[in-house]
This record gives structure tokens, sequence and C-alpha cells, in this order.
């Protein structure tokens, strides 16, 4: 009977922090929403209804919006190059990425210890302190005004947090998995792609999600290395258009979902490995 007391006494109190945590979650959310859900709905409005009232809603959908962004950017051809950019650094920073990492979780010498202490020294370096060496190196190698550039500059800069989410992640993962394919005469990089990285789905996926919203999303080295119209990625795009037709705000806000739902559907979609991956990594790391 004492005991129901108890739990009766106590069970106002956790209802009542329950409450208030659940608050406190959907107001960030609602915050970390409202920008995105603001900028489809303003996507739909003319000037005039923007500028009269920006939060209010569209009388009419006008879809014509969407018609004059693409028409004007040309988008097709931009947002072509962005997928091939993005798809082509995840896929060589997933490459480089785990195989650095396995390196580092699995022979664990005073050699890789340093380059580990490399890496995690790369995550703390701002990367914008390198813009003209880059540029310069770029230019020298060729790379400059080319997609494969941007492909390569990309998945490099993401190598250093791409090497240390997969690591602490690899770690996670029993030795005895190496050992026993050893045994029966498997190679290492059998090992790595067969065995390895299917059992490591959560901690690549949080590193493609990471790798491939950074190289979408970069403007600053892709302004500064394409200067071709053939060559320009949506970010580009998105600048001349605003150079160009600034005026224009319900086609500017649809350019903006143009080049945000891509990504934010990816996310989405992907986010139960990221999160898995995440937790995986902080216990073992």
């Amino acid at each position: 009977m004492g005991r129901k007391a108890q739990t009766s006494t106590r069970s106002p109190m956790s209802f009542l922090v329950g409450a208030l945590r659940q608050a406190y979650l959907l107001f960030f959310a609602a915050i970390t929403a409202f920008p995105l859900v603001w900028v489809v709905i303003s996507s739909f409005k003319t000037n005039r209804s923007i500028l009269g009232s920006a939060l209010s809603l569209p009388d009419t959908l006008h879809f014509e919006n969407y018609a004059t962004a693409a028409t004007m950017t040309k988008v097709i051809v931009p947002f072509t190059n962005s997928i091939i950019v993005t798809t082509g650094a995840v896929a060589l920073n997933l490459f480089l990425s785990f195989a650095a990492a396995f390196a580092i979780a699995r022979f664990p010498s005073r050699w890789l210890r340093t380059v580990a202490l490399i890496f995690s020294l790369g995550v703390l370096i701002p990367i914008n302190s390198a813009i003209l060496p880059i540029k310069l190196i770029m230019t020298r190698l060729g790379l400059g005004n080319s997609l494969p550039g941007l492909i390569i500059l990309y998945a490099i800069l993401g190598l250093p947090i791409g090497v240390l989410v997969l690591r602490s992640f690899l770690l996670s993962v029993p030795v005895a998995i190496d050992e026993s394919a050893r045994i029966d005469g498997t190679g290492w990089w059998t090992i790595l792609f067969r065995i390895i990285m299917p059992v490591s789905q959560s901690g690549i996926a949080t590193v493609a999600i990471w790798q491939a919203i950074m190289a979408w999303n970069e403007f600053l080295f892709a302004i500064l290395l394409i200067s071709s119209e053939a060559n320009r990625t949506l970010q580009i795009a998105i600048r001349f258009f605003l150079g160009m037709f600034f005026f224009d705000y319900g086609a500017l806000f649809a350019m903006l979902v143009i080049v945000i739902v891509p990504i934010v559907l990816v996310f989405v979609i992907f986010q139960e490995r990221v999160i898995a991956g995440l937790t995986a990594g902080a216990i073992k790391g």
C-alpha cells in the first residue's frame, strides 16, 4: 500500500516533467522548421503578397514561380552538376575515410596515432584560411573550373570528420570478426569491403549524409573555382539568379525550395541510420 501511494503521489510530477519536456522539444522543432515552411509557402506567392504580408498564406498557388526560376537559371544544368558533384564527393570520401578509419582502428601504432591526431586537427583548423593555397593547388593540377576538381576537393575537405566518425564506429565492431576471416585466408580488402562495411552501415550513413549536405550546400570554393556556366552548381546558380532577378521574390523562394528539398528528403529517409551511427560512435568513442 505504501509503495502504491508513493507511486500515485509521484505521477503528477512525472506527468508535468514529461509535458515540459515535450513542450521544450516542440518549441525548438517549430523554430527549426519555421524558416523552411515559410520559404515553401512564399514560393507560391506573388511579390505583392510577400511584401504586403510576409506571414500570410497565398490566396492562390502560383506555380509559375517555379517555371520562372527553372527558366531563368536553366536549372537542369546546375541541378545535374550538383547531383554529380555530391554523389562523386560522397563516394570518394566514403572510400578514403573508411579505409583510413579501418587502418587507424585496427592497426594501432605510433605512426597511425599521429595520423589520427592530424585528422583531429583538421576538424579544428578553419578551412577558409586555406582558400588561396587551395586555389593555387587546384589551378596547378588542372582541376580548376571542372566538376572532378570539386569532387576531389569536397571529398578531401570531409576527410577529418569522416575518419573520426568511422573510427569511433569501427571501434565498436568486434575484432573477432577480422580474426575469423583471416583464419579462413581472407585478405584485408575483402574483410574491409565485404565483411566490415555491411555491419557498419549506420556509421557510413552518418558520414554520407554529412558529406552530402556539405557538398550540396557548399558555395565558397564553387564560386572560387568554377567560372564557366556549363559547370555551375545550384549554389552558384542561386547567386547569379539573385543578382539578376532579385526583385522576383516568389521565383527566388521557388529556387530555394528546389535546392533545399532534395537534401532534406535524403536526410529524412536515412535519419534512423544517422542517429544509430552517432549513438554507436558516441558509446564506443
